[in-house]
C-alpha cells in the first residue's frame, strides 16, 4: 500500500467517489463557462450536473430540472450581483444555495440579502475540495 492510498478523509473528493443510483442533481450556474465546466467536471462523478451559463435562463433552468442544491457563482459587479440574487429569491427555493464570490463589501442590504440567500458562502479565490465538501457535508452525502 503506497502512503496516499492509507490516507482516507471523512468527506471524499469527487475523484474518489463513485457514481451511484439515484444520484442528487445539482444545478451549478456560472457567467464564466470555464468555472462553470470545471464546476461540472469536479462534482459528475457523484451528482447529475446541470449547468447555465445564462442569467435570462437561470429561473427556467431551475424549474426544470428540480436540483437538489444549487451552486451559484456571483457575478463581479454589484448591479449584477442584485439581478442575479433577485433571480434566486423569486425562484423561492426550499433546496441549500452555496454561493461563491469575490471578498468585497456591497452594500449593507445587498450583503443581507446575500446572507438570507446562502446557506454557505465560500470566497474566490476557492479550493475545489472545500466546495466539494460543502456540497457532501449539504446533501448529506457519504
Amino acid at each position: 500500500m503506497y502512503p496516499a492510498e492509507s490516507m482516507r478523509t471523512k468527506n471524499p473528493t469527487a475523484s474518489q467517489l463513485k457514481p451511484r443510483a439515484g444520484r442528487s442533481k445539482i444545478l451549478v450556474f456560472s457567467p464564466d463557462p470555464d468555472l462553470a465546466r470545471s464546476l461540472s467536471l469536479l462534482l459528475e462523478d457523484q451528482f447529475e450536473i446541470a449547468c447555465e451559463t445564462q442569467l435570462e435562463h437561470l429561473k427556467k433552468v431551475i424549474v426544470s430540472t428540480g436540483p437538489a442544491l444549487l451552486l451559484i457563482d456571483l457575478f463581479s459587479f454589484p448591479s449584477d450581483i442584485l439581478r442575479e440574487v433577485n433571480v434566486l429569491r423569486a425562484s423561492q427555493l426550499k433546496i441549500p444555495v452555496v454561493l461563491l464570490r469575490v471578498y468585497r463589501q456591497l452594500s449593507p442590504e445587498l450583503e443581507e440579502k446575500i446572507r438570507d440567500l446562502a446557506d454557505l458562502v465560500l470566497y474566490k479565490p476557492f479550493d475545489v475540495n472545500v466546495v466539494a465538501d460543502a456540497i457532501y457535508r449539504l446533501l448529506d452525502v457519504h
